[in-house]
């Protein structure tokens, strides 16, 4: 399978940063913090620092918000609420996980939106930038700059495809 893509970042590399990011993450929560990813892109990234924050001592509740600008394959501009939340946030620290960080918009309009809800504070992580986004949202704490490139794997999929890789790769 790895032969269709070019490997950007293996399993290994994907794990040791996030015991790094687990680490970082962890002294700046509060004990009752709440991890809200946005679907779909960034679960498997989250589900991965839910237990490096739990090796470091964070047992904290988690939520989703599925955001989507795409219709029929093409992107409108304009960000929909697909899913929102389940859980209360308001007065409560929040740790917003996101993938890959192109535009700045969709973490742009995540962020105000929770903060809308009542968040106390939205805290920013990424699985990756690129060097050349729009910094919107200034991201606190990120895992890779990735060339500029279309990113497949760990949750990046090409079509609804490949989420399930086990790296992050280039087509």
């Amino acid at each position: 399978m790895t032969n269709e893509y070019e490997v950007l970042v293996s399993r290994d590399e994907i794990q040791k940063r996030i015991d790094i990011l687990g680490q970082e993450i962890a002294t700046a929560l509060d004990d009752d913090a709440i991890v809200i990813g946005l679907l779909q892109g960034a679960f498997i990234f989250m589900a991965d620092i839910m237990r490096a924050l739990a090796d470091n001592g964070k047992l904290l509740q988690t939520d989703f918000l599925w955001l989507s600008s795409y219709g029929d394959g093409h992107s409108s501009g304009r960000l929909n609420i697909l899913a929102d939340l389940q859980r209360q946030i308001t007065g409560k620290q929040v740790l917003l996980v996101d993938d890959v960080y192109d535009t700045g918009k969709t973490l742009a309009f995540a962020q105000e939106y929770l903060k809308a809800k009542g968040a106390k504070e939205v805290l920013t992580c990424l699985l990756a930038t690129k060097p050349a986004s729009e910094h919107l949202v200034q991201p606190d704490f990120v895992g890779f700059v990735l060339p500029d490139k279309y990113l497949i794997g760990y949750g990046l999929d090409d079509g609804g495809k490949g989420r399930g890789l086990p790296f992050i790769g280039a087509i």
